[in-house]
């Protein structure tokens, strides 16, 4: 099984209803600042958890959800086919955030985990677009490392979720590959009666970018950094510099 593949069958039952713990809980909107009278967008939100948090934060606000993979843009339709107020104000693109139609000007966007997964092409175009788009004062709020690029991580049980007779569990590892790369592994198990029934493992191949180089490489001249808490950054639209 491909990991996009277990990921939108497993991922929502594991995670929903959402934990007093999840980060959707903890988004900083206050400090982030988005400007709710023009569009805001969210980025790779998946099956759609953030894009539902967004809009339901900025009630009014037209909200633009980014997301290439065709079944988990399936999943985010569903989900905004059953929220009325949501689903008329949600444009759902298919394409990636480095060449999608934007509006002229939004005002801020939401980035968890996505940069980690762009190569160093497409996170120079990336920036080179929020630059665009993002006028004076607008943020990109960015996820902080979630540890892929510090080091070895070791099998550990992630999530666990009960579904009838079966508990679903998320197993997560990575491996330093020693040319710069992670190897990530998730394994989902599902088992009946405490037997394991059915067991999928999936991995990923990703370049090991600390979050240190990741932010190294956001412009300066377009933008500032401003550090909020252990798990997001708020990178703001500053005035371009003019000789």
């Amino acid at each position: 099984m491909k990991d996009y593949e277990a990921w939108s069958e497993f991922s929502d039952i594991l995670r929903l209803p959402l934990q007093d713990n999840d980060f959707v809980h903890e988004i900083p909107w206050d400090a982030a600042a988005f400007d709710p009278a023009l569009p805001l967008i969210d980025i790779g939100p998946g099956s759609g958890v953030t894009t539902v948090a967004l809009a339901d934060r900025y009630p009014d606000a037209e909200v633009i959800a980014v997301e290439p993979d065709g079944i988990m843009r399936s999943l985010l339709m569903t989900r905004l086919a059953e929220r009325a107020s949501a689903r008329e104000r949600t444009t759902v693109l298919p394409e990636s955030i480095t060449d999608c139609w934007l509006p002229a000007q939004c005002g801020g966007a939401l980035l968890f985990n996505v940069i980690y997964f762009l190569g160093e092409r497409e996170r120079e175009l990336f920036w080179s677009r929020m630059a665009q788009v993002l006028p004076e004062g607008a943020s990109v709020l960015m996820s902080r490392s979630y540890g892929a690029g510090g080091g070895q991580v070791e099998r550990k049980l992630s999530s666990t979720a009960t579904v009838g007779r079966h508990e679903y569990q998320r197993w997560f590892e990575a491996e330093q590959l020693g040319d710069g790369r992670v190897r990530t592994s998730n394994t989902y198990v599902v088992l009946r009666e405490g037997e394991v029934v059915r067991e999928e493992r999936t991995q990923n191949v990703i370049a090991g970018l600390t979050e240190d180089h990741v932010v190294d490489e956001i412009p300066v001249g377009q933008f500032g950094i401003e550090e909020i808490d252990e798990r997001f950054l708020a990178i703001r639209r500053q005035p371009d510099i003019r000789r």
